[in-house]
């Protein structure tokens, strides 16, 4: 099934500001929870949404914990989510997945933020500019969103490992691990993804090389 989109919120929205000095500064006299926060808000973070189909209700949710794990003998990917989360459940329910990965400029963070907003119903309803997909390859398989601020998508299904399953429970997060399937490429353009530091979207900046 394939739908044309519309929403109020668009790339338009949002607009390039120059880089600032990071507002998070560590206080000694603060809580180690706070502490530890105020030092990762300095560590810049890749920016995809992760979708998923639950009895033909499709889930999405923004997320910046995405890793790669290792690429041999097969591409594994990691991520945590926040319990309770009805993305999540899906993604339990059915073993499937798809990453997309976002474009570092104005449109993907238009995305990204669409879905930061939660998993209320007609959410899918009301994307800019993008067109999304239930049922392929496979029926009843994760949604695939096509369009502006779209990248690269990344199939998967659950990791069988026999021990996790491709889950493991921490406090009040769960840990994914996923085995990449197929790379599907959105678009040709050649640009670096969408970035988060310091509460904000970001692009990539300059190079660091060795004189």
């Amino acid at each position: 099934m394939s739908r044309n989109l519309q929403s109020s919120a668009s790339s338009q929205s949002w607009k390039l500001s120059p880089s600032k000095v990071p507002t998070s500064d560590p206080d000694a006299e603060a809580t180690l929870p706070e502490q530890v926060r105020s030092v990762f808000r300095l560590l810049t973070n890749p920016v995809v949404i992760c979708t998923a189909t639950h009895e033909g209700v499709p889930r999405a949710m923004t997320m910046s914990s995405f890793t790669s794990l290792t690429l041999s003998p097969v591409p594994l990917v990691s991520f945590n989510i926040a319990t309770p989360s009805r993305t999540l459940e899906a993604l339990m329910a059915s073993r499937e997945f798809n990453i997309h990965v976002l474009a570092g400029d104005a449109s993907g963070a238009a995305v990204a933020d669409h879905f930061t907003r939660g998993n209320t119903d007609g959410v899918f309803d009301t994307i800019q500019g993008a067109t999304y997909t239930v049922g392929e390859p496979v029926p009843g398989s994760a949604p695939l969103i096509r369009g502006q601020g779209i990248l690269r998508v990344l199939r998967c299904t659950l990791l069988r490992d026999g021990n996790t399953d491709g889950l493991v429970r921490v406090g009040d997060h769960v840990i994914v691990v996923g085995k990449v399937d197929e790379m599907i490429p959105v678009t040709k353009v050649k640009e670096f993804g969408l970035a988060y530091a310091d509460r904000k979207y970001r692009l990539v900046g300059g190079v660091v090389d060795e004189e």
